[in-house]
């Protein structure tokens, strides 16, 4: 067992643990966590330790508690069992789950129950920071461009070919409202007929279009799921089009500059991910909201 699994049991022991804990897997390492599946007696739970520097990412692990807490009781997580925040650790229940696929016959339905799912969380009231996708954007900019002189040339690019994109959303009008704001394929699990989304490290008050944005470009919705996926919230008409798009194009960027401060030197070739983000990036650009 790895030697921070072990600490942590150590010096956290569950109500009625007899056994000691048993590692049954390492998940693939996310980009700001590694989570492993722990088997306590007759219980198994998943333990997510932090990868990199999280604050630097913006992630706040009592924020991500409190948020899951909420998202517990609605139906829509994983119950908390431990937290601390200083080392960065949080323990939630394991989900017996499947992904929640987006296509086939049955995809309709699918965005029908993601979009009943969202409307759920972002009409949520919770006290927690607000994220603004644009100043996020920014910050991650002005990092590169003072600590990173290889790849500010290509985040500059990027930045330039948005900018108009970035100012509209940057000052467009916005409610704000509980977000997941990191709604990856990955994180839609489907637990006996219900959605449950997991992995909140990134959650906040923010643009509700932002987590639509996300699963719509990380599932690759053509234009009808998009307009399916936008009906079913209860947005219609070329306004909510347009606001999508500019969320996909922010969603898209935020991707590209994530990677160039998470991977320092990555390139498309050693960082695939980042590749995906750049096409998908410029096909936006090129094509525009239709």
């Amino acid at each position: 067992m790895p030697r921070a699994l072990a600490e942590l049991f150590r010096d956290w022991r569950p109500d009625s643990l007899d056994t000691p804990p048993e590692l049954e897997a390492v998940f693939s390492s996310g980009h700001s966590n590694r989570s492993f599946l722990v088997r306590l007696g007759r219980r198994r739970v998943v333990v997510r330790l932090p990868e990199g520097n999280g604050e630097r990412l913006g992630i706040d692990r009592h924020v991500e508690q409190r948020v899951l807490e909420l998202a517990d009781r609605i139906g829509l997580g994983a119950r908390v069992l431990h937290c601390d925040p200083a080392r960065g650790i949080l323990v939630t229940a394991y989900l017996e789950s499947k992904p929640l696929r987006v296509e086939g016959i049955a995809a309709d339905h699918t965005i029908d129950r993601l979009a009943a799912a969202l409307h759920l969380l972002h009409r949520q009231e919770l006290d927690v920071p607000v994220l603004n996708i644009a100043d996020r954007v920014r910050a991650y900019a002005r990092e590169l461009q003072a600590d990173d002189p290889l790849a500010w040339p290509r985040a500059r690019r990027w930045l330039s070919s948005a900018r108009p994109v970035l100012e509209q959303y940057r000052f467009g009008r916005w409610h704000t409202a509980l977000c997941h704001n990191d709604l990856l394929a990955q994180n839609v699990l489907e637990v006996d007929g219900a959605v449950r989304f997991i992995d909140w490290e990134y959650a906040a008050r923010g643009d509700a279009f932002f987590d639509l944005a996300t699963i719509a470009e990380d599932c690759g919705f053509g234009a009808l799921d998009r307009s399916r996926l936008l009906l079913a919230y209860g947005e219609i008409g070329d306004t909510a089009i347009e606001r999508l798009y500019r969320a996909r194009v922010l969603y898209r960027l935020l991707g590209v500059l994530w990677h160039l401060v998470r991977y320092r030197g990555a390139s498309a070739r050693t960082v695939p991910a980042l590749a995906r983000h750049e096409q998908a990036l410029d096909a936006l650009l090129r094509q525009g909201p239709g």
